[in-house]
């Protein structure tokens, strides 16, 4: 599989798809990453964890019990089934797909070593995963089946020579798959039609200082973004080799390739050696947030940006202790909405007999994957009524002491109990 750095192509692939050692650094849904409990450990596994974008703290969700390593850009969320899903390695060296079922507490581990897609993409529309691989011969466009990491190509990619990680994104309301690649010699940003596999559009890209990363592509006003790499060629370190550069949020356009800077005076992160964690990026399509887990050469910050202006809603400092990979965000109250995809759930009948309530433990927010104002009554160990209130898919227990208790949960005529518990 070829694939290179957008930043430094002659990389080797085995140096950039292994984040073993590297210390790297509510909105409108939950967030989760991977983490280690010893920062840099060859053999303690990693958990998925939520993590609290206000001050960076992080709560485990569920255990992978023996991912080690985990490859950049083979990530990505289920979100109709509320599944974090990643490939990479256990201590044995042996290749695992890793399928973390966040809504059961479940972690199944399926051995392979069939072709691994990497930039695996979600279609919030349709709730396929897509990905691209290389096969010795050419770049593959396909399918990704989530449970047994298994590709199904749709086309290959005519003229693809390698792929810039961290870079893909996906546009569900056209269905078209959006990644950066590199092709005779020219960088380039290719618009896949992900029905057909088609190349649709593919605009020589980094010209001119014209330079950007870091893809995500907004759902709700169909604009793709990224960081903007603005240099000031005035300002040189001898120290760092490097000129100071800001990165900010820009617009992109599909069709040329440009970049327009949202707002020349926001940065969301500057100096002479700034960048982002590959697979630290996400956005949250209901909030509208890019959110990116970014450093520079004296500090590391979770970082999330209003794309309507490029403010900065939250810089949050991350420790080399409190470090995390591989962001996904859960998107599927905004695709239930966006898509009408409510239909595909219970009806309303028997929406408390099939509910799941997630993640659980929590130390902030547990959701549920309803439409309807359900009332929920959270009781402690002795029966005694801690808190009531209403809610559709966000209930907020932070005011809640660490512990157990029971949430009752009703429609109004229906009811289901629930035991959960506070981080």
């Amino acid at each position: 599989m070829k694939m290179v750095l957008a930043t430094k192509p002659t990389y080797d692939m085995k140096k950039l798809i292994l984040l073993l050692f590297v210390p790297l650094i509510s909105f409108g849904q939950i967030l989760y990453g991977l983490k280690k409990t010893e920062n840099g450990s060859s053999t303690i596994p990693f958990d998925v964890v939520n993590i609290d974008p206000s001050d960076g703290s992080t709560s485990i969700v569920l255990s992978t019990n023996s991912l080690i390593g985990v490859a950049a850009g083979a990530t990505t969320y289920d979100q109709m089934n509320s599944r974090y899903i990643c490939w990479g390695y256990d201590n044995q060296n042996n290749q695992n797909l890793y399928v973390m079922d966040l809504a059961n507490l479940e972690t199944e581990i399926n051995p392979f070593n069939s072709e691994q897609a990497i930039e695996m993409e979600y279609d919030l529309q349709n709730l396929k995963t897509y990905g691209l691989w290389w096969d010795g011969t050419a770049e593959h466009f396909g399918e990704v089946n989530l449970l047994t990491g298994l590709v199904s190509s749709i086309s290959t990619l005519p003229g693809v020579e390698a792929v810039a990680i961290g870079n893909s994104t996906f546009d569900s309301n056209s269905g078209k798959y959006i990644f950066i690649g590199y092709e005779a010699n020219q960088y380039k940003l290719y618009t896949i039609d992900a029905l057909t596999g088609v190349i649709i559009n593919s605009p020589t890209i980094w010209q001119n200082g014209n330079r950007y990363s870091a893809l995500e592509f907004n759902n709700q006003n169909g604009k793709l973004y990224g960081l903007f790499q603005d240099t000031d060629y005035e300002d040189y370190s001898q120290s760092y080799g490097n000129y100071y550069t800001d990165l900010r949020l820009a617009e992109i356009d599909l069709i040329s390739g440009s970049a327009t800077i949202i707002d020349s005076q926001s940065t969301v992160i500057g100096g002479y050696l700034p960048g982002y964690n590959l697979g630290g990026l996400c956005f949250d399509q209901q909030s509208q947030t890019y959110i990116v887990n970014v450093q520079n050469e004296t500090a590391k910050y979770l970082k999330l940006v209003n794309v309507s202006n490029a403010a900065i809603i939250a810089s949050t400092p991350i420790s080399n202790d409190n470090y995390f990979y591989e962001l996904q965000v859960d998107n599927m109250p905004f695709a239930e909405d966006a898509y009408n995809l409510s239909s595909s759930y219970q009806d309303d009948e028997s929406i408390l007999e099939n509910i799941t309530i997630y993640p659980n433990p929590s130390s902030s927010f547990i959701y549920t994957k309803s439409n309807t104002e359900l009332e929920a009554s959270v009781f402690d160990v002795t029966g005694k009524l801690i808190m009531s209130e209403y809610f559709t898919t966000k209930l907020d227990i932070s005011q809640l002491e660490k512990g157990p208790y029971i949430l009752n949960l009703s429609d109004g005529v229906n009811t289901s109990t629930h035991k959960i518990i506070k981080e």
